[in-house]
C-alpha cells in the first residue's frame, strides 16, 4: 500500500515538493527573498535534469525538492538568474536506464551531481549521489524504490543543512553531516505540536509530511555512513545514539561504533549488553565486543 501511495505521488509530480508547491517551469515559489530574513545567505539554484523514460519527462520534481531543502535550512532561495546572490548551487540530475527487471520493465538509475560555488572562493561543496533499484529481488515499483533511496540518502536528505553548514561555519562534508544528524535527533526528542493535518483521513491529503515520512530511514542511513567513514568526530554522537528510544537507531549506532576502536567504545558496548531492553541490540553489541577482543 505504501508503494502504491508513493507511486501515485510520483506520477502526479508531488513527491517531496508540496511545501513549495511550484512546478519546474521557472515560476517563483512561495518561499522568496521577500519573505525570508534579509540576513540569510541568498542561493541561486540552477537545476538541470534529464531522463531515459518515455517523453523525456522527469517525474520526480527535483528542482522544487532542492529549493525546499535549502529554504527549510533557513537559506534564501532565488530562481532569478539576474538576482543578487551569495552563491550558486548547481544540481545535475540524470536518470538512466538500468538493468531489465522483466519483459517490459527496466530499472532506473539516478546520478545527482551537486556543486556549491562562491563567486570568489570557487567550489565550497561538491558531491555525487548514485542510487539504483534492488535488482536482486522482484520489484513492483522500481522507479518509486530508486526515488525513495535518493530521498533517504543522507547527503540528499540533509542537503539544506550541509549547504548552510558549509556557508556559515566552513564545516567539511563529514562534520556537517554529523551536526545535521545531531540536530535532527535533538528535534525529534521534542514533542511535535498537533496540526490540522493530523486529523486528515486520507493519506493522499498528508503528502506535505513526506519529509517526516523519510526521516527515520534517512537517519539510519546517516548513522551507517558515519560508521563507514570511520571519522572519530562521530564517536560522541554515535555513543549517545545507543541511548536513543528507537531500537532501530540504537542497533545502527551499535553497528557503526563497531567500526571504531578504543576504551570508550568498549564501555558503550558493555553498557548496551548489560542494560539495553532489546535482545537484538544487546546481541549486536555482544558480537561487537567479541570481535574486538579477538586477536
Amino acid at each position: 500500500m505504501r508503494q502504491m501511495w508513493l507511486l501515485a505521488l510520483v506520477s502526479a509530480g508531488f513527491l517531496a515538493v508540496p511545501l513549495l508547491g511550484a512546478a519546474e517551469d521557472g515560476r517563483a515559489d512561495p518561499v522568496s527573498t521577500e519573505t525570508q530574513a534579509r540576513s540569510a545567505p541568498v542561493v541561486y539554484v540552477d537545476v538541470r535534469s534529464a531522463t531515459w523514460r518515455s517523453r523525456g519527462r522527469v517525474s520526480f520534481a527535483i528542482a522544487p525538492t532542492v529549493r525546499m531543502k535549502l529554504a527549510s535550512a533557513g537559506l534564501v532561495v532565488t530562481q532569478d538568474p539576474a538576482a543578487e546572490r551569495d552563491m550558486t548551487l548547481h544540481v545535475d540530475y540524470r536518470e538512466s536506464r538500468g538493468k531489465q527487471i522483466s519483459m517490459d520493465i527496466f530499472g532506473t538509475e539516478i546520478v545527482c551531481h551537486i556543486r556549491l560555488e562562491h563567486p570568489q572562493q570557487g567550489a565550497l561543496l561538491s558531491m555525487s549521489i548514485r542510487e539504483e533499484p534492488s535488482y536482486e529481488r522482484l520489484i513492483e515499483a522500481p522507479y518509486v524504490e530508486v526515488v525513495t533511496k535518493l530521498e533517504t540518502n543522507p547527503y540528499f536528505y540533509f542537503l539544506g543543512e550541509l549547504v548552510r553548514s558549509r556557508i556559515e561555519a566552513s564545516l567539511d562534508q563529514t562534520e556537517a553531516l554529523i551536526e545535521a544528524l545531531r540536530r535532527t535527533v535533538e528535534r525529534g526528542r521534542q514533542p511535535r505540536p498537533a496540526t490540522a493535518q493530523d486529523t486528515l483521513e486520507s493519506p493522499a491529503e498528508t503528502f506535505t509530511d513526506l519529509g517526516l515520512h523519510f526521516a527515520g530511514q534517512a537517519q539510519e542511513n546517516a548513522i551507517d555512513e558515519l560508521g563507514r567513514l570511520r571519522d572519530e568526530r562521530a564517536i560522541d554522537l554515535l555513543e549517545s545514539l545507543t541511548l536513543h528510544p528507537d531500537p532501530r537507531i540504537r542497533l545502527r549506532a551499535v553497528y557503526a561504533l563497531g567500526e571504531f576502536h578504543g576504551p570508550s567504545i568498549t564501555q558503550a558496548m558493555t553498557r548496551v549488553v548489560q542494560m539495553d531492553s532489546d535482545t537484538g541490540v544487546r546481541a549486536a553489541a555482544e558480537a561487537m565486543l567479541t570481535r574486538a577482543s579477538t586477536p
